[in-house]
């Protein structure tokens, strides 16, 4: 089997695993968020196991076929919006100084999470999410987006700490 027959067939599975991902996004109302992280994280896989460009395509074909078959909109939604982080992240960890870096990466998903959001609201007009965030507290809302900026933070360490080991376990076999 040729080096490029087994990235391909790499490339399929991961990309099979991420749509199962997103779509137990929707089955499990807690894992909203979470499954969309999960999906994302197999693209650091791919990146390091075959290149860059496969993960890509990896990523336009987990997004479309989440959106195409997942049960919550609003999970395959945050996987097109956010999903691809894990590609950029070395380009960003490389921004210095490292508070540079940090506050491009969260300029970069609050700036995507927010087109998500609002794109879902005005333009596909899901008239749920729009009486959810009408109803709720200022203060609540607020409170969700600190949140979500400190849940993105953990997953970027996370997922900087799982990439080096994944790193150090390949060069010992």
């Amino acid at each position: 089997m040729s080096a490029s027959t087994k990235q391909l067939a790499l490339c399929g599975v991961m990309t099979a695993l991420g749509v199962v991902l997103l779509c137990l996004g929707g089955l499990v109302p807690p894992a909203l968020y979470i499954c969309p992280m999960l999906a994302s994280t197999v693209l650091a896989v791919i990146r390091l196991e075959c290149s860059p460009r496969h993960a890509w395509t990896c990523f336009a074909a987990t997004a479309i076929l989440g959106l195409l078959l997942g049960p919550d909109k609003e999970a395959a939604s945050l996987y097109l919006f956010l999903g691809y982080y894990p590609l950029l992240k070395p380009r960003l960890d490389a921004i210095r100084p490292a508070a540079a870096g940090w506050a491009a990466k969260l300029a970069l998903a609050g700036a995507a999470v927010t087109a998500m959001y609002l794109l879902l609201i005005y333009v596909f007009a899901l008239d749920g999410l729009a009486e959810e965030f009408a109803t709720v507290l200022r203060w609540v809302l607020i409170t969700c987006i600190l949140l979500g900026a400190v849940i993105f933070v953990l997953f970027d360490v996370l997922l900087g700490r799982i990439s080096t080991i994944y790193v150090r376990r390949r060069k010992k076999q």
